[in-house]
């Protein structure tokens, strides 16, 4: 009995190294879903990223505090005003065309027009309308350029008129303007640092903190879904908006990091990314998120000015300082709980070669590549789950309420055939044993491999009272005709 005791304690300590290897594999796996690109490490013309756009080729370009950058996925291109003839350092916003041209907005010279060959510049139009400081441009539905100007107010050019908007001309709030989006009916979403400016070619309305549910009246961006509801960031939090009812989020009554959004996106399968100045968070818009922050995750720096999302469906996030940040996995995330909702820690869940440990919530959390098969698992030495696995196929978004629930019954194993279950009732001091077989021998031996208590004839589902047997750690054996199972637990 004592060598079965050591060898017991030897396959313990071999799968506790086992799993100390998984783990570190896991974790250098997860790492390599994270990229940055900076000035050390790359041809990146900044550190500060001001703007992203991806091109249907899946060309990433990117504005910096030093000017227009290209990255192709293998090589960058420099277009910075040191050797092209972009003519300002300061790219603030790009966006691109159904034609698939560049359309950037700059500090001094205004809106810039890139073919990938020719330079346009809007000179004449940057003077006459002070197109100075330009913080978005946004295209319609008819292909019309929305140019919303830092202090200078709304631009519209149709290709051949331009019209400008302002706060004395029109409705407009304030010719602040920090966002431009565009919905379902072609509207306009406008938000300024003194609320949110609706705009549908012919009427103006307002929403304000005074006559709407809005938490400020900064609104720094704007996401349309699929079911045209609007998110709506602020400096007080995110903003979700039906066309009747606000509901809002923030630190208070949500995971959300900061309430100081920055940009937002939504990827194709409905998440929302937030990037705020405190990390970046994913919500699936309902009751699940997801929060990364240099200290959970490789991001190089807390504060996130915007969020792009390519072709391939890769998050690239523009941080102040610390360059761009490539996210190429997917997460997948749940919660394992008992049978009366008690969280359970330290249980590993494995998808592949990767694998995570719940927390003291119960949450566990999974990074794994785009596209990826797999089982997703969870495993506890002596527990079942219910259900015992996932198949996972063709993972290309986060996945969220991936939950298992820990049978009541602990599962012994060994040579048998059957089934056999033990469950505990610890609090009250006693446990049964569920097997196939009507009758069966259980014995307790102790760590020392001594015998503590042996029933020669246990009927099944019978009560072993415990609460009486010392305080400590137990094998315990159960012998039927068709062979032996054992189950070690702890008494302390």
């Amino acid at each position: 009995m004592v060598r079965i005791a050591n060898k017991a304690r030897n396959m313990k300590r071999h799968l506790y190294i086992a799993l100390l290897l998984m783990c570190s594999m896991a974790l250098k796996a997860g790492a390599q879903t994270w990229n940055t690109f900076n000035l050390k490490n790359s041809e990146i013309t900044g550190n500060t990223i001001l703007a992203i756009a991806c091109d249907k080729k899946n060309n990433k370009w990117v504005g910096t505090n030093l000017g227009l950058c290209r990255y192709s996925g293998k090589t960058w291109t420099d277009y910075s005003m040191f050797n092209e003839k972009l003519k300002d350092q300061f790219v603030n916003c790009l966006t691109i065309d159904n034609r698939g041209v560049l359309w950037i907005g700059t500090d001094d010279y205004g809106v810039i027009e890139f073919n990938g060959s020719k330079w346009t510049e809007y000179t004449q139009q940057t003077k006459k309308m002070d197109l100075k400081f330009i913080r978005e441009i946004t295209i319609d539905q008819n292909d019309v350029k929305w140019i919303g100007v830092t202090l200078g107010g709304l631009v519209k050019y149709d290709g051949k008129d331009w019209t400008k908007y302002t706060e004395v001309n029109s409705g407009l709030l304030s010719n602040f303007i920090l966002c431009v989006t565009i919905d379902q009916q072609n509207n306009k979403w406008i938000g300024t640092n003194d609320g949110l400016c609706v705009f549908d070619d012919n009427n103006w309305t307002s929403y304000t903190t005074k006559n709407s549910g809005l938490p400020h009246n900064i609104v720094s961006s704007v996401v349309v879904d699929k079911r045209n509801v609007k998110w709506i960031s602020t400096l007080s939090g995110l903003c979700r908006f039906d066309g009747s009812n606000w509901t809002i989020f923030n630190k208070l009554n949500s995971p959300l990091p900061s309430n100081q959004i920055n940009d937002l996106q939504l990827d194709d399968a409905g998440m929302l990314w937030i990037a705020t100045d405190e990390g970046v968070a994913v919500f699936d818009r309902d009751k699940n998120w997801r929060v990364f922050t240099p200290k959970n995750s490789p991001l190089p720096g807390k504060v996130i000015q915007n969020i792009a999302i390519d072709g391939q469906g890769n998050k690239w996030f523009g941080t102040d300082f610390n360059g761009l940040v490539r996210f190429t996995g997917q997460g997948i995330q749940g919660r394992i709980a008992d049978e009366k909702g008690v969280a359970r820690a330290g249980v590993t869940v494995s998808c592949g070669e990767r694998s995570a440990v719940t927390d003291e919530n119960g949450i566990y959390y999974l990074e794994v590549p785009t596209g990826c098969n797999g089982v997703l698992k969870p495993t506890m030495d002596g527990f079942t789950f219910e259900p015992e696995q996932m198949q996972m196929t063709n993972i290309t978004s986060f996945t969220f309420k991936k939950d298992f629930t820990i049978s009541s019954g602990m599962v012994a194993k060994g040579n048998s055939s059957e089934k056999v279950m033990v469950n505990p009732f610890l609090a009250d001091g006693y446990i049964t044993i569920s097997m196939e077989s009507p009758t069966a021998e259980v014995e307790f031996v102790d760590q020392e491999g001594n015998s503590i208590r042996k029933i020669p004839t246990y009927k099944n589902g019978n009560r072993i009272t415990i609460s009486k047997m010392p305080k400590a750690n137990y094998t315990l054996y159960i012998r039927t005709a068709k062979g032996e199972k054992s189950l070690k637990f702890n008494l302390k």
